[in-house]
């Protein structure tokens, strides 16, 4: 189970949100705040804030803004339990888990339980006789049986209602299904599954628990993506997280150095040579939360993949961020038509350590590529490299690497430092930027671009921290949270709605400390500093604005069915059957929809 609320809440009392911010920022303390310049973002004027009454830390600068857990989590890459754990040690306090849980921490537990339950059906399911021929597929790639054991594979078999049949017979709740992203909704009680005729690879996190899944199609003539991947929920983004982590992080500790590779199956062909020091980040661009990540474990960084993607540009940012976090970056190229996977396989554990051996550091890459390239080609490819050295915190190597550059390019040393300087100081712009932008706004929109229903969940969260009493009726005598359940808003939202349920109203601190994810806890204390400050509340039409984002929520949900109808149109095409039904269900969907959308244009005339 996981850590109970009433231990987090100890944890929580027991520390000093001052003390432990103070290891990483120095603060001074200014009426009942304490000040220091905010590690999120540069900046000559300290602007960022740490509350110890209320236990919250804001940067006025960028927005960055939660509590102790959520500033662990966002300076240190560190998950929720990762964060907990961290803090029970310093405080002395020994964790316990108990069964007694928040909603919070039954939803994330119960994804985690419905994810395990999936993994079962599905390994079950790989050395069934309907895994047959995935599992001959799986051989064929040169994996034992300890390698499917430990990394979990599985298969989901053709058919559209395999898992949900196994759901029902099991006694689960297809709904957690729905939020954890394994089972399609098609209509009010149908469902199906999203996994069909795939091999299955289990995402785990640090503590082995899965947070997702991927599914490789078995057939390439097959329609469909070559991938596909459950979405985001509560317990996975897959922003921070690195497949195959959990397996090699031991081994990249102890060798000091990870392997980065772009896919699940060169991650397992690797390990399965025995090079466990490797990880991936599953097709997705490298991103901070991940850099963050390895930098626990390791400083010196290897990207192996194949010619065409080493010099990418996407490969080439990815290694800019690495380096941005203060690691040590080198490419491993490996020949034309081969990846990781094929490359072990053909030739072996020996001529992958050889190539690691072989490998260039990212500026050397960069310059034997500038040149192979003709001098009037050459300008970008320079900057490029300065690009990187921006990147770097260690000046004195940055400037020796300047020089470096400057002999074997028989370019003055000068030229190269005047356009360095201009790159760094549009790096410290371009970190300024996005601060005054949100100084700037009234409205406090995110300068993220939302979907339509994520900015309607938002602004109900607005609203009720801006007008609790008037709008906590109106929102939850209407919402459906269940058609919220895959929203980061979920959470919050549920909170709230279980304390107008108790007639109580949520203060600052209970808030704060009921967001565990990085961007809203940040998003929150940012409403609660314009609480009384930007916004004239009393001059909005709130009824109207409550109505609108639900109906927009709802449109949103209504949506999804028709598309999922859809597929199952056009699934029931393919194979010759009646879909009259399915047709006439799809009508009176879309004939749902447009009625929200006129009443949503009548209640905006009536009012106006």
């Amino acid at each position: 189970m996981l850590i109970s609320e009433a231990k987090i809440q100890e944890i929580r009392e027991a520390t000093d949100i001052v003390e432990i911010i103070s290891g990483y920022v120095s603060l001074k303390k200014k009426g009942r705040n304490y000040f220091g310049l905010c590690p999120f973002h540069t900046e000559k004027t300290p602007s960022f804030s740490v509350n110890p009454e209320k236990q919250i830390f804001h940067c006025f600068g960028c927005g960055a803004g939660g509590n102790i857990f959520t500033f662990l989590m966002r300076h240190e890459g560190m998950s929720f339990t990762e964060a907990v754990k961290y803090l029970a040690k310093k405080a002395g306090i020994q964790l316990v888990f108990d069964k007694e849980e928040t909603p919070r921490s039954q939803e994330a537990e119960s994804l985690y339980l419905v994810n395990e339950f999936a993994a079962r059906f599905f390994k079950e399911n790989l050395f069934s006789p309907l895994g047959k021929q995935a599992l001959e597929y799986l051989k064929n790639r040169g994996f034992s049986k300890e390698d499917l054991e430990t990394f979990s594979l599985g298969f989901a078999p053709p058919g559209w209602e395999n898992l949900v049949q196994f759901a029902k017979q099991e006694a689960q709740e297809l709904s957690l299904l729905v939020r954890a992203g394994l089972v399609a909704q098609k209509g009010s009680r149908e469902y199906y599954d999203r996994f069909r005729n795939r091999i299955i690879f289990p995402i785990q996190d640090l503590s082995g628990r899965i947070v997702a899944f991927a599914g490789r199609k078995l057939n390439d003539e097959e329609e469909g993506p070559k991938y596909i991947n459950t979405p985001e929920t509560e317990i996975y983004h897959k922003s921070r997280v690195l497949y195959g982590l959990y397996q090699g992080h031991q081994a990249i500790r102890e060798l000091d150095y990870a392997i980065f590779v772009e896919g699940y199956t060169d991650v397992i062909s690797l390990f399965s040579a025995g090079i466990k020091n490797v990880v991936a980040t599953s097709g997705t661009a490298l991103t901070e939360e991940q850099a963050k990540l390895i930098r626990r474990y390791t400083r010196k960084i290897f990207l192996m993949y194949d010619a065409d993607t080493a010099g990418s540009t996407a490969t080439l940012r990815g290694a800019d961020i690495l380096l941005a976090n203060d690691l040590e970056v080198n490419i491993a190229t490996l020949p034309e038509s081969h990846d990781p996977d094929s490359f072990v396989r053909e030739y072996g554990k020996q001529s992958v350590e050889k190539h690691l051996e072989e490998a260039q550091s990212i500026f050397d890459f960069k310059l034997n590529h500038l040149l192979q390239t003709p001098e009037e080609n050459r300008t970008e490819a320079i900057r490029s490299i300065l690009e990187s050295l921006a990147q770097l915190k260690d000046s004195i190597r940055r400037s020796l690497l300047v020089r470096t550059l400057a002999e074997r390019l028989a370019i003055h040393e000068k030229i190269l430092w005047d356009e360095l300087q201009f790159l760094l100081r549009r790096s410290k712009k371009a970190k300024k930027q996005p601060p005054s932008e949100i100084a700037k706004r009234l409205d406090h929109l995110s300068v993220v671009k939302k979907s339509k229903k994520e900015a309607a969940a938002e602004d109900l969260v607005k609203l009720l921290i801006h007008d609790w009493d008037l709008a906590a009726p109106l929102v939850f005598e209407q919402l459906d949270l269940n058609e919220l359940n895959d929203s980061r808003y979920f959470a919050i939202l549920n909170f709230m709605k279980n304390q107008y349920k108790a007639e109580s109203y949520p203060n600052v601190t209970e808030l704060v400390n009921h967001c565990y994810d990085v961007e809203l806890a940040s998003f929150i204390v940012q409403e609660l500093e314009h609480e009384s400050k930007t916004v004239e509340w009393a001059d909005m039409n709130i009824p109207r604005w409550v109505n609108d984002c639900i109906i927009t929520i709802k449109v949103d949900a209504i949506q999804k069915q028709i598309e999922s109808l859809r597929e199952e149109i056009r699934f029931a095409q393919q194979k010759g059957q009646s879909v009259q039904l399915l047709l006439r269900h799809c009508v009176e969907l879309e004939q749902k929809k447009q009625a929200l959308e006129k009443s949503r244009q009548i209640n905006f005339v009536e009012k106006n």
